[in-house]
């Protein structure tokens, strides 16, 4: 990377800022999974209620992906441990070109896909599944069953369709609707 020392200065001092950040993240959702797995050992689908109808704590551990995508399939542990593995390598790639190209809100974004993604992949290998915890209802529908980690990639996903369509130098939405602006 060239440029002066300020510019190298800012670079190393925003990669620890955010590798704290990750770790922290991952901290704080490896807590909450421990305490409800803890909490709830006794067997799936136990529930506290927060706000009736509408929010509770209910542990589970989803096998598959969102939704509950290919649970119970066999080989599907082995499928998504790999795709987290390649998926972990590309979000790296992607994080060091924005934080070489300085954009704040795709490096916010980043850091939380990373997080999420990490704080998940740890549950997959220790127990071959996701634990989950927090639910949602909306009416008589129950909205699928998450974590924090599940949130920080959600969140980070937005933030970084905010960045492309609308704040970075070629965004899709202008003020004119026009990119030659």
């Amino acid at each position: 990377m060239q440029g002066t020392w300020t510019d190298r200065r800012k670079f190393i001092i925003t990669s620890v800022v955010s590798a704290v950040a990750i770790i922290l993240l991952i901290v704080f959702d490896q807590i909450t999974k421990i305490y409800f797995k803890t909490l709830y050992e006794g067997g799936e689908w136990v529930k506290t209620t927060i706000i009736p109808n509408f929010f509770e704590f209910r542990y589970t551990v989803n096998t598959g992906a969102a939704w509950s995508f290919l649970a119970g399939v066999s080989w599907a542990q082995t499928f998504f441990k790999i795709l987290t593995a390649v998926s972990l390598i590309a979000f790296f790639a992607f994080f060091v070109y924005a934080l070489k190209k300085r954009k704040k809100v795709l490096i916010i974004s980043l850091i939380l896909i990373i997080a999420g993604t990490i704080g998940n992949f740890i549950d997959r290998l220790a127990y071959n599944g996701v634990v989950d915890f927090i639910s949602l209802i909306f009416g008589d529908y129950y909205f699928p069953i998450f974590n924090l980690a599940d949130s920080f990639m959600t969140v980070g996903i937005i933030l970084m369709i905010i960045h492309y369509f609308f704040l970075d130098e070629n965004k899709v939405f202008t003020k004119n609707g026009n990119k030659d602006d």
